[in-house]
């Protein structure tokens, strides 16, 4: 079931609901990063992760074309192209040994403290596999209830209520958990096609977090921020308007 609390919301606060791969939690490059190094790839965890935000955001294009991540990600790491199949293979292999996306994005952890604090209940929508509370908990990012990370109001795993983004009625779902309207809520989170357009056909605002401006949508198609933290200030003017 849907790990949640008993909160409900007054139709005058904001709610935020976000996405958990991507934003919450990163690819563990400390996992990935020696592999791609011994092929000739990128080098530091910096560059690690700008090179997984760039082949996301390739493989999952704003007009909703699909693309293989992991076909992908040895243009964007560097690998030599000579090289590029049996890297491929290799880290296709590593990449499915465990959920990688595991590490704590310490942006998102410092935002979804400051947003707690205001009072603003926050709800986790993700496209997972049954693990989306287990990973964010022993991250330490949030959870629901008492833990070593942020209180949150639900996290929602699309694998356990069986509705897999971008149906909005995963989004929905996620708004009656805490009683919430969609033009009360704002949805984080980094990819278009799932994340974006499931929030929007649910009438709730999207964000897409982009941090490195990647996203090829037509301008004016749907708000993006590339410092996390910009979320806040979406959230504190929604509050205003409420």
């Amino acid at each position: 079931m849907t790990r949640t609390s008993t909160q409900r919301v007054d139709r005058r606060t904001p709610v935020l609901l976000t996405d958990a791969g991507g934003v919450l939690l990163l690819n563990n490059h400390s996992l990935l990063l020696p592999l791609v190094s011994r092929y000739g790839g990128v080098t530091t965890p910096e560059a690690y992760q700008r090179a997984s935000f760039a082949c996301h955001s390739a493989a999952n294009p704003a007009d909703g074309g699909t693309g293989d991540y992991y076909g992908l990600f040895g243009e964007f790491a560097g690998i030599p192209e000579e090289r590029r199949e049996a890297f491929t293979d290799e880290f296709r292999a590593l990449s499915h040994t465990r959920n990688m996306c595991h590490l704590a994005n310490p942006h998102a952890v410092a935002m979804l403290r400051r947003v707690a604090a205001k009072g603003i209940p926050v709800v986790v929508v993700s496209q997972a596999d049954g693990t989306a509370a287990q990973l964010l908990r022993e991250a330490e990012v949030c959870q629901v209830g008492d833990g070593p990370g942020v209180t949150v109001a639900a996290v929602v795993d699309s694998a356990i209520v069986g509705i897999d983004k971008p149906d909005p009625e995963l989004f929905r779902h996620a708004l009656d958990l805490v009683g919430a309207a969609p033009s009360q809520a704002v949805h984080l989170g980094d990819t278009v096609p799932a994340d974006v357009r499931g929030a929007q056909a649910a009438g709730i605002r999207a964000l897409h977090y982009d941090p490195f401006g990647d996203c090829g949508d037509v301008a004016g198609d749907h708000p993006h921020v590339r410092r996390i933290a910009e979320t806040e200030t979406v959230l504190d003017a929604m509050a205003a308007e409420l």
